[in-house]
């Protein structure tokens, strides 16, 4: 494996340098925006006197970007503040223009949406709820002012005070996940006739709770969104023939359709896809001998959010991802990987060190925010302490951040979506997900530890396997058993809240796997971290916490991993199932789960995923207690992230 220089990073200084170096030089009009506004925001988060000027520019900007204007020029003097020329940390990515598929356009058509069914004379306040929604507010803006509105810009967090002054507040946002920012905002925000909601939507659903709030609402659906409408098959063949760049030499293919399945999930409803993946499409291509392939054609950030992404993926040199097959302005069609193995139960140790090469690769080539003098210790590190030590300790949770900063100085991302490994036609050790390609920048913030540390859950490894590997790799004596320990306790509180909720039997059963992994990693991990901080820790000691719990103390979902501390655990294990003890436990299961559970094995225990809805678990929840008294030994059944049996060695 090679690669390339490291990726140069998408400081709040390097932008503001830049204009600064471009000024009353043309630039291009959508960057220039997105930088301005990217400013603008790191100015309101840092209460800068000059803020009012960079959203005097950002707006002026907004409005000749939303006339058609594709090159502006930089003003001469931008007076940007002196501290953000300073300021080396990342550019924070809204999620809406650099994850989800919002562009700069959709913001003009919410705005045209307003208009035509709830706009009308008097003043109007357009509040961009940060970070997303102040990327979006000015543009919004500059549209109701072309109408002849009067027309005022401002962004908000929860917390702060807006400025009304008689004005009627539009609050615009990201695509809303639960909604509750909005609404709060939304309630407690003044104004002649309250504050009104725009924003784009995957779903009308995801604004209800708002609507029901009695809040007037006006929403973009994502069938409208200009990322789902360019992977129209009409469209996607205009756009690819016109601004594609392929790779490698010769005459490049034509697109010859989209192909059905769960990758068009933007474009047509696929059961038991996340309506908020990234729009993309899976597409047929014919070659010029007239040969068919497939890819996948994936949308990024067209403006100062892909730079990153249209260099990473062509610099990225690995046979793991799937390989960049072209570049186009807010596209990348890589390589359609389709399983032909998973990895199994025990993957050969030789897969566990190529995936170890391939995230140390990574993460040498992504830019990571260092943690600077002061960072505050994220707040997941001081749930961790306190339940290690039993009580709050600011020494502990000091330690813990200390040693997750390890490999990598950063702060933990609560985005912590599951890789996806397994083997190709070939047996070659492959990946698609969340972290498949350097281009996607949503996991800024996921360390290359945490990442090193989930790799223990994929593989069904150890930590001491991984901290081995590391140690052949980067000598110098560190041990990072201890570090990796707290990466894979940050990973897995995260994780153990995402796991999906939509099940067939196959999804069913690798979710219970990982629910078991995660369970029994972090009961590994927490032991490790307790002894590490047994001379920092102050309070009474915890006893090391054991991996199965007692079915009478189940959590609140059927397959939700927890901290491994508290609860009452299962009593010592007994005399080990004799064979007939064995088979007639796995008949019983066998019997009593059909329709309800799907039995998995994972070693020395049997896991029983539920099947169904989410709603449906409540009913299979009360039935296990039908199989607890149908096993042939009393309080058998356990919990352990996923209800589980345990059976004899010899089973």
């Amino acid at each position: 494996m090679t690669t390339c220089t490291a990726v140069t990073p998408l400081t709040v200084g390097r932008l503001a340098r830049d204009l600064t170096a471009r000024a009353g030089q043309p630039v291009c009009a959508l960057r220039f925006y997105e930088s301005l506004a990217a400013l603008w925001t790191a100015a309101c988060d840092t209460h800068l006197p000059g803020a009012r000027h960079l959203e005097e520019m950002t707006c002026r900007a907004a409005r000749q970007l939303a006339a058609g204007e594709d090159t502006l020029t930089a003003p001469r003097y931008p007076r940007i503040p002196n501290r953000l020329m300073r300021d080396e940390s990342l550019v924070r990515l809204p999620a809406s223009l650099a994850v989800q598929g919002v562009e700069w356009q959709d913001a003009i058509t919410l705005a045209s949406t307003w208009l035509e069914a709830r706009g009308g004379p008097g003043p109007v306040l357009v509040a961009g709820v940060r970070t997303g929604g102040a990327y979006l507010a000015p543009l919004v803006a500059a549209q109701l002012e072309a109408s002849g509105l009067d027309v005022a810009v401002a962004s908000i967090r929860p917390g702060e005070e807006l400025q009304v002054e008689g004005r009627r507040v539009l609050l615009v946002d990201d695509p809303p996940l639960t909604g509750r920012t909005l609404l709060s905002l939304a309630q407690d925000l003044p104004g002649p006739t309250g504050a009104e909601v725009l924003v784009p939507v995957f779903d009308d659903a995801d604004v209800q709770p708002i609507r029901e709030a009695g809040i007037a609402v006006t929403v973009l659906p994502r069938e409208r969104w200009q990322s789902t409408r360019r992977l129209a098959p009409e469209t996607l063949t205009a756009y690819l023939a016109a601004e594609t760049g392929w790779q490698g030499a010769g005459r490049p293919p034509v697109l010859d359709g989209l192909v059905p399945g769960r990758q068009n999930s933007a474009l047509a409803p696929w059961p038991g896809v996340r309506r908020r993946s990234p729009a993309k499409a899976a597409v047929r291509l014919r070659t010029p001998d007239g040969g068919l392939r497939t890819a996948v054609a994936g949308w990024i950030p067209p403006g100062i959010f892909g730079d990153a992404a249209r260099t990473t993926a062509t610099s990225l040199r690995s046979p793991v991802p799937p390989a960049t097959v072209a570049v186009a302005p807010a596209l990348v069609v890589s390589e359609d990987l389709t399983p032909s193995a998973p990895l199994g139960p025990k993957p050969s140790p030789h897969h566990l060190e190529e995936a170890i090469d391939y995230v140390l690769a990574r993460a040498r080539q992504l830019p990571v925010e260092a943690a600077g003098r002061g960072t505050p210790i994220p707040a997941v590190l001081d749930q961790l302490a306190k339940a290690v030590t039993g009580s709050h300790s600011t020494a502990a949770a000091a330690r813990l951040h200390h040693l997750l900063s390890a490999l990598a100085p950063a702060l933990p991302d609560h985005r912590c979506e599951a890789e996806k490994w397994f083997l190709d036609a070939a047996g070659r050790l492959r990946k698609t997900g969340h972290l498949t390609h350097a281009y996607r920048r949503d996991n800024e913030l996921f360390t290359p530890l945490i990442d090193l540390a989930a790799l223990t859950i994929a593989f069904g490894s150890t930590l001491e396997a991984v901290a081995e590997s590391l140690a052949r790799r980067l000598p110098g004596g560190r041990t990072w058993q201890a570090a990796l320990a707290v990466a894979l306790l940050c990973y897995g509180t995260a994780r153990g809240t995402q796991l999906p909720r939509t099940y067939n039997p196959q999804r069913a059963a690798e979710t219970a796997l990982e629910a078991y992994r995660l369970q029994r990693g972090m009961s590994e991990a927490a032991g490790l971290v307790q002894q590490v901080l047994a001379d920092t820790a102050t309070g009474r000691p915890v006893a090391a916490p054991r991996v199965v719990h007692r079915w009478a103390r189940p959590p609140g979902a059927l397959v939700q991993p927890r901290l491994p501390f508290g609860g009452t655990p299962a009593p010592e294990a007994g005399p080990a199932l004799s064979g007939p003890e064995t088979q007639l436990a796995l008949t019983t299961v066998e019997r009593w789960a059909q329709g309800r559970f799907h039995p998995v094995r994972e070693g020395k225990v049997l896991l029983l995923a539920p099947l169904g809805a989410l709603s449906a678990w409540p009913q299979a929840q009360n039935a296990l207690a039908e199989l607890g008294r149908l096993l042939p030994r009393l309080e058998l059944l356990g919990w352990c992230g996923v209800p589980v049996v345990p059976l004899s060695e010899a089973a």
